[in-house]
């Protein structure tokens, strides 16, 4: 194959992967913590459910409700998700879509019902709203799985609303010890991380090979050249 080729082929590839690299995806954790003056039954396992808040592209924004929780002593499932919108950011969410992607055996509906000991959390009011097992436990998040939630939202507006307090995530856990259930709400992002698309990847890994082909053709031809003198 003959330099220029290569060249040209190099360039193409760099050209592919600026081009996919222009809009990566980007998503924040948050954690869970315990309603003050509400239930402490819980309160050990607050730390085994997680929120995944990713931007998808195209004015949608996904939030995935994880449960970590070990199932040695008892099995804790998901079984209400809620949102609390501040009247100041009431039009934030819209076009609600569930079981996006979801794990396991998870499947939900909508829920007009109110968090439990949701009076006990300071700012949330507003409007409701949420989703909640289509199906019973057999539903529920359990051990393992997730649940999926997109709207239509501006990402970074979504976040903002987070860190400032005026959209609030809450979840009700049953199946604890002694059949007890809690409730909990988010806390602070614990990390916030590009996350690349796979066309990213293989841009950079068809740049990478093409720079390492053209660099070995090079390195043989000079050798060559060297030889012959």
């Amino acid at each position: 194959m003959k330099v220029t080729t290569i060249a040209s082929l190099l360039l193409a590839g760099i050209g592919a992967t600026v081009i996919a690299t222009s809009a990566p995806a980007s998503a924040a954790t948050f954690g869970f913590q315990n309603i003050p003056g509400g239930d402490t039954v819980g309160d050990a396992f607050a730390k085994d459910f997680l929120l995944d808040v990713t931007d998808k592209g195209g004015g949608t924004v996904l939030f995935k409700f994880l449960n970590n929780a070990s199932t040695t002593f008892s099995n804790p499932a998901l079984k209400q998700v809620a949102f609390s919108l501040d009247n100041s950011v009431s039009s934030l969410l819209s076009n609600i879509k569930l079981n996006i992607n979801n794990t396991g055996n998870v499947l939900f509906e909508k829920s007009t019902q109110n968090l439990s000991q949701s009076n006990n959390i300071s700012g949330w009011d507003g409007t409701t709203f949420g989703a909640d097992p289509d199906g019973g436990n057999s539903k529920a998040v359990q051990s393992g799985e997730s649940l999926g939630i997109t709207f239509t939202a501006n990402y970074n507006a979504v976040l903002a609303a987070i860190n400032a307090g005026t959209l609030k995530l809450g979840i009700h856990v049953g199946s604890l010890p002694g059949g007890a259930s809690d409730s909990y709400f988010n806390s602070v992002p614990t990390s916030r991380t590009p996350v690349p698309e796979p066309s990213i990847l293989f841009g950079a890994g068809l740049a990478f090979g093409l720079a390492t082909l053209f660099k070995g053709n090079h390195d043989k031809k000079w050798k060559q050249e060297k030889i012959k003198a």
